[in-house]
């Protein structure tokens, strides 16, 4: 056997361990990211928050792109279950890497003032989500003994 080929055998592990990591944007990528909602200013009309909310509705629940959804969501969002962190990276984090996997049925949404109900099945069992919005965007989220309203 000749030496080249010898160092060429003996040094491609060493290759392998220097060759460059990837970067944290590249692994960021392949994990999915979402940039957050911004407020609109002024305001949106409630029928322009409603189309706001049916849009997030969809992408949430039906094409389930939970990083896409995440953009009706306000960074400082505030969320009142009591085993999650406020902020909307804290919710992205646990929800990302699970929800695309997800089988759900939409049962009935609903939008009314500020407020939006989401009612589905997941492997979680039944969820009402309720959801406030504020500027267009997603500010307070409640999901913890939630009812579907009646009216």
């Amino acid at each position: 056997m000749h030496v080249s080929t010898l160092l060429l055998i003996a040094s491609g592990p060493l290759a392998a361990v220097a060759a460059p990591l990837p970067s944290i944007a590249a692994l960021l990528a392949r994990q999915g990211t979402s940039k957050f909602c911004t407020r609109i200013t002024p305001a949106p009309t409630p029928e322009e928050t409603e189309a706001r909310f049916n849009e997030f509705a969809d992408l949430f629940l039906v094409q389930k792109d939970v990083y896409k959804a995440f953009e009706y969501i306000l960074p400082e969002y505030i969320n009142h279950n009591p085993a999650a962190q406020n902020g909307a990276q804290n919710a992205l984090d646990i929800l990302g890497p699970i929800w695309g996997s997800q089988s759900i049925t939409v049962l009935r949404t609903k939008f009314e003032g500020e407020m939006s109900w989401l009612n589905y099945r997941n492997s979680f069992g039944e969820i009402v989500d309720r959801y406030r919005w504020e500027d267009g965007c997603i500010i307070e989220h409640w999901d913890q003994g939630e009812q579907f309203p009646t009216s």
